[in-house]
């Protein structure tokens, strides 16, 4: 099962709230993956989900409320292997008392007006907020495996719908943004810690924790990359130095012999041939008298110079 899979049965598992924290949890759902049909001002109402878990949770809340919901399942015919869930409102005071509790359809001069909309009503408390997020995830939503990237998302064909949950999700204080990708709109969370705050404010709280070890082991993961790839570069670097500070000590001992160099850089020639492998601290120590790294990088820089130099007038 997927990360995502595993955070919308842990969403859908959670203990049903109040009444209107159901109601915007099923306005939610309805917005994303609903479908509502009129016919001469009588309604139904259906979702549809690849999800039987998502079924599950939107048939047992409209029961608790006592609306009559029928659940079909059929076969995908794009993709055989998955089943798509229906579940269906058909009967007219049902379907318009959901509407109605949901903030879907008002009656507002003397008709009735329905719109697939998130009504400022229903969401006015932050546990409302919360529950409409909810429910807006399960039935649209995705996170990818954190392993690899950290991205969560919200579907909608809806742009209105998607502005309006992206400024419910930044009521939390976090930076959601919107989106088009191909025929429909996309509110969506990249930084981690926005995600890890996202799924606090769902309830995810056990998809929240392995989440967070997922993170600190890529970050403990990424620290030590960054170390050993610091540390190979600097060997690379230290033997990179050696070889040419021996190959200049080997060229002015063929050219002119090393008693060509002055006594003090003489000595550290001598040393760095018999020490290949020393650091500049170690060649130092074995000085008389005995100086630090600097002192020895300084004269190994002077032996390449006059290297250089002989190089030059040959």
């Amino acid at each position: 099962m997927s990360f995502s899979s595993k955070l919308k049965h842990e969403l859908c598992n959670l203990p049903q709230s109040d009444r209107h924290c159901e109601l915007a949890e099923l306005a939610g759902i309805i917005n994303t993956c609903g479908n509502i049909y009129t016919n001469r001002q009588t309604y139904s109402v259906s979702i549809q989900t690849e999800n039987a878990i998502v079924a599950k949770r939107f048939y047992s809340i409209a029961k608790k409320m006592n609306i009559n919901c029928e659940v079909t399942v059929k076969n995908n015919r794009q993709f055989k292997k998955n089943r798509i869930y229906a579940v269906v409102i058909n009967e007219e005071q049902s379907s318009r008392k959901l509407l109605q509790a949901t903030g879907l359809l008002i009656f507002k001069d003397r008709q009735n007006i329905l719109k697939k909309q998130i009504n400022k009503m229903l969401v006015k408390s932050s546990c409302c907020k919360r529950s409409y997020i909810r429910g807006a995830f399960i039935s649209g939503g995705y996170l990818s495996n954190p392993e690899k990237n950290y991205h969560l998302e919200f579907v909608s064909s809806e742009y209105d719908l998607s502005v309006q949950l992206s400024e419910i999700i930044n009521f939390f204080n976090l930076n959601s943004k919107v989106i088009e990708r191909k025929n429909n709109y996309v509110v969506y969370l990249k930084e981690s810690e926005s995600i890890v705050d996202l799924l606090n404010v769902m309830g995810a709280h056990s998809s929240l924790m392995n989440l967070e070890n997922v993170r600190i082991i890529k970050d403990m993961r990424n620290n030590v990359n960054r170390i050993v790839n610091c540390e190979t570069a600097n060997i690379n670097k230290t033997v990179s130095a050696a070889v040419k500070q021996i190959e200049d000590i080997i060229f002015v001992k063929n050219t002119k012999g090393l008693q060509f160099l002055p006594a003090t850089l003489e000595q550290v020639a001598i040393l760095r041939l018999e020490n290949s492998d020393a650091t500049l601290k170690e060649i130092g120590a074995m000085l008389t008298p005995a100086i630090g790294k600097s002192g020895v990088n300084h004269r190994l820089r002077k032996i390449s110079e006059i290297a250089e130099n002989l190089r030059g007038g040959i």
